[in-house]
C-alpha cells in the first residue's frame, strides 16, 4: 500500500505539473506500460473536471452579513422580551382575579375595635337529626380571669 500511495503523489505531482524532469519521464513510462497508471491518471482528470463545472460561490459582502447577524440578534431580543410581558401580563391577571376574590370576612375582623370586650351569643338553629346547638363565640358566657402579674417594687 506504501508503494501504492507513493506512485499516486508521483501521479498527482505530474498532473500539477509539479515533477521534476526525471520525475515526468518515469510516470510518462508507467502510463505507456501500466493500466493501472493510466487509469488513476484518467480518474484525477474526471476529477479535475468535475471540480472545474462546480460552482464558485459568491463572497457575502460584510455589509450583508453583519445586517442578517443584527437581524437574528434583534429577533432574538424580541422574543425574549415579549417572553417576560407575556409572564408580567399573566400576573397581573392573576393578582387582579385574586384582587376581586371574596375577602373571607377581612373587612370584619379590620374594623373591630380593640378595646371592645367580646360576647357571646347563643344561636339555635333548627335541629338536624338530633338536636344541634351553634355557639358563636363573640363575648364568651363566663368571664376568663387574666393571670396575675407580679408586679415589681
Amino acid at each position: 500500500m506504501g508503494h501504492n500511495f507513493e506512485q499516486f503523489q508521483r501521479l498527482s505531482a505530474y498532473f500539477d505539473g509539479e515533477a521534476t524532469p526525471a520525475e515526468r519521464k518515469e510516470i510518462q513510462h508507467l502510463l505507456d506500460t501500466d493500466p493501472q497508471v493510466k487509469q488513476q491518471y484518467q480518474q484525477l482528470r474526471q476529477l479535475k473536471q468535475a471540480l472545474q463545472l462546480l460552482p464558485i460561490p459568491t463572497s457575502i459582502s460584510a455589509q450583508y452579513l453583519g445586517q442578517r447577524v443584527l437581524a437574528r440578534l434583534r429577533r432574538s431580543q424580541l422574543r425574549t422580551l415579549s417572553l417576560w410581558g407575556s409572564g408580567a401580563i399573566a400576573a397581573l391577571f392573576v393578582a387582579g382575579v385574586m384582587g376581586q376574590m371574596p375577602r373571607l370576612n377581612l373587612d370584619r375582623f379590620a374594623k373591630n375595635d380593640p378595646d371592645q370586650q367580646p360576647t357571646a351569643a347563643l344561636v339555635e338553629t333548627p335541629p338536624q337529626g338530633e338536636e344541634a346547638l351553634v355557639v358563636a363565640l363573640n363575648r364568651p358566657v363566663l368571664q376568663i380571669p387574666k393571670l396575675a402579674t407580679t408586679e415589681s417594687p
